[in-house]
């Protein structure tokens, strides 16, 4: 029996040419599209950052000072500029309680600051924003005249919330509070626009002013000096002080 073995003639060898071409221009293929992308991605790794947004409503920031500022620090390559580093400088700087930072491509990076808001000058040194939060800022950028806490560390939301509370008080008897102080033991002082000083102790603080709002009428006329103090820590009755005077009991 004699069998026949598959010839291998002309007519098979454009197939596998063909095939041979076909995988070599694949290859091609990839190899080139891996050029390009690889040169894509070094151009957008040198991207250039070529401005800052700032936003916010500013009353004691110098928006032009920390916008120059953030342009010189961080101008620069679009994709090494970290936000996160940028967020922690931001939040080191006076008067910025809030910030949020992004990228906004093709070559910018905005910036949203929310300021503090200052409500209380505390322990002569330090700022009291609304939350009874304390922060550290130049006193003399301050844009309005703000009362005076004082206190043990740790006290400033109990000052702060307790000053609250006596001027709204006073305010609906037309008296104003420009200060008030609190021991460690939580003795109250208070301070009045008009130049009194009120010493209300530990407890019933509010119904001790409020003996002072009804009694003021009556001491401011009993002399015709000008009252400097008045001690409300007694069970009955209170002590006033005159200029040039010593402390009576009334």
């Amino acid at each position: 029996m004699i069998k026949h073995l598959p010839k291998f003639g002309f007519k098979q060898q454009p197939a596998f040419y063909a095939g041979v071409l076909f995988f070599l221009c694949s290859v091609a293929g990839l190899v080139w599209a891996a050029v390009q992308v690889n040169a894509w991605l070094h151009d957008q790794q040198s991207a250039p950052l070529k401005q800052v947004k700032l936003y916010g409503n500013f009353a004691h920031i110098d928006a032009q000072a920390l916008h120059q500022r953030l342009a010189q620090q961080y101008i620069g390559n679009f994709f090494s500029v970290n936000v996160d580093q940028v967020q922690q400088f931001l939040l080191q700087q006076p008067w910025v309680y809030q910030v949020a930072v992004r990228k906004q491509w093709p070559d910018a990076l905005v910036v949203v600051v929310t300021e503090q808001q200052p409500v209380a000058i505390w322990n002569q040194q330090q700022l009291l924003n609304k939350e009874g939060e304390v922060f550290q800022a130049p006193l003399e950028q301050l844009k309005t005249e703000l009362p005076m806490l004082t206190g043990p560390d740790g006290s400033q939301q109990d000052a702060l919330a307790m000053f609250r509370h006596m001027q709204g008080l006073l305010a609906l008897h037309k008296f104003n509070a420009v200060a008030l102080g609190v021991t460690e033991r939580f003795s109250w002082q208070l301070s009045l626009s008009n130049g009194v000083a009120l010493k209300l102790g530990r407890d019933d603080t509010l119904k001790r002013l409020q003996r002072f709002i009804e009694l003021y009428p009556v001491i401011s006329k009993h002399k015709t000096e000008a009252i400097t103090e008045v001690d409300l820590r007694y069970d009955t009755g209170i002590a006033v002080r005159y200029s040039s005077e010593q402390k009576r009991k009334a």
